[in-house]
């Protein structure tokens, strides 16, 4: 069986936020006004591996990452389907719904939610934390001193997936047109009664979707990224709605505290799920691929970001 993502932790844009050793997440109020859209001067100019890109594609994509790398602090709500390919062809969607914390430049908790298994993580500028609910255990590590860092320690070395996290580097641009091709303005469309522009792109291993809302607050609505070198191009899709730019997240949501019935373990967890699942899983012979995609390519060096 292929997939379009392995679920071991969907972090960040596809984990959420929610209740931590026995304590509900709460948000303060906003800090101030969320920063204005970017305007064309501000832009950061064109770059190389931008080529094929279509100048109206460029320049919503510009305003986009450029508005989100502005952003200080946000929460946001994630819906995502990973999609995975069974040996006889037939495909099968598995849903997920999380929120997701960013506090620049050095703090992020993500935390899958639902009533089976999860992983969740947790970063405070000092260590990072991976727990899984099903198992009851987590590890704690020493982390890099950013965001942009630590993302690409816990793919590099934990080799950890992280879909949408691209988005979340101070200089998202760059890590989503990396291994861009081509990319155009497919059109003005409509999500939860939202105005988007719908934004198309060609990888080398990979082609990526992206709408846009428009207005003063040019933001990731949906995001979809196909896989090409897998049979049957599984997909993986994430919607992100219940944006929160500019808000106050207290400082104690992004520090860990273990649970007391909670293990310490000595390395990160690759997969969160309870031992009955495992072994109905193996029982089946089933085996979990993980393609090439926008959250791996600094290690795979194909497809759009890293």
């Amino acid at each position: 069986m292929t997939s379009a993502r392995t679920p071991l932790l969907l972090l960040v844009l596809t984990a959420g936020i929610s209740i931590a050793a026995g304590r509900a997440l709460a948000p303060g109020k906003a800090t101030g006004s969320p920063p204005p859209p970017p305007t064309l001067a501000a832009l950061p100019p064109p770059s190389h591996g931008a080529r094929g890109i279509e100048p109206d594609a460029d320049r919503l994509l510009r305003a986009m990452t450029t508005y989100l790398a502005s952003l200080q602090s946000f929460t946001v709500l994630s819906a995502a389907t990973d999609e995975v390919v069974l040996g006889s062809g037939q495909k099968i969607q598995l849903a997920s719904e999380s929120l997701v914390a960013v506090q620049r430049p050095n703090k992020l908790r993500s935390e899958q939610v639902g009533p089976v298994g999860g992983l969740a993580f947790w970063y405070d500028g000092k260590d990072m934390t991976l727990a899984c609910r099903a198992s009851g255990t987590y590890a704690t590590m020493l982390a890099p001193k950013t965001i942009d860092a630590t993302i690409d320690e816990i793919r590099k070395t934990f080799r950890i997936d992280a879909p949408g996290a691209d988005l979340l580097y101070s200089h998202p641009y760059e890590i989503l047109t990396e291994q861009v091709t081509g990319g155009r303005l497919v059109g003005r469309e409509t999500i939860d009664s939202v105005e988007t522009s719908h934004l198309a792109f060609e990888g080398e291993a990979v082609d990526w979707q992206i709408w846009i809302q428009e207005g003063s607050q040019p933001l990731p609505l949906r995001f979809v990224v196909t896989t090409k070198g897998i049979r049957g191009q599984p997909q993986f899709t994430v919607r992100l709605t219940r944006w929160e730019p500019g808000i106050r997240v207290p400082a104690a949501t992004f520090a860990y505290e273990a649970p007391v019935s909670a293990q310490r373990v000595s390395a990160f967890p690759v997969d969160c799920q309870p031992a009955a699942a495992e072994r109905k899983q193996a029982d089946n012979g089933l085996e979990r691929k993980a393609p090439p995609d926008p959250g791996q390519q600094h290690v795979r060096r194909a497809g759009p970001g890293r």
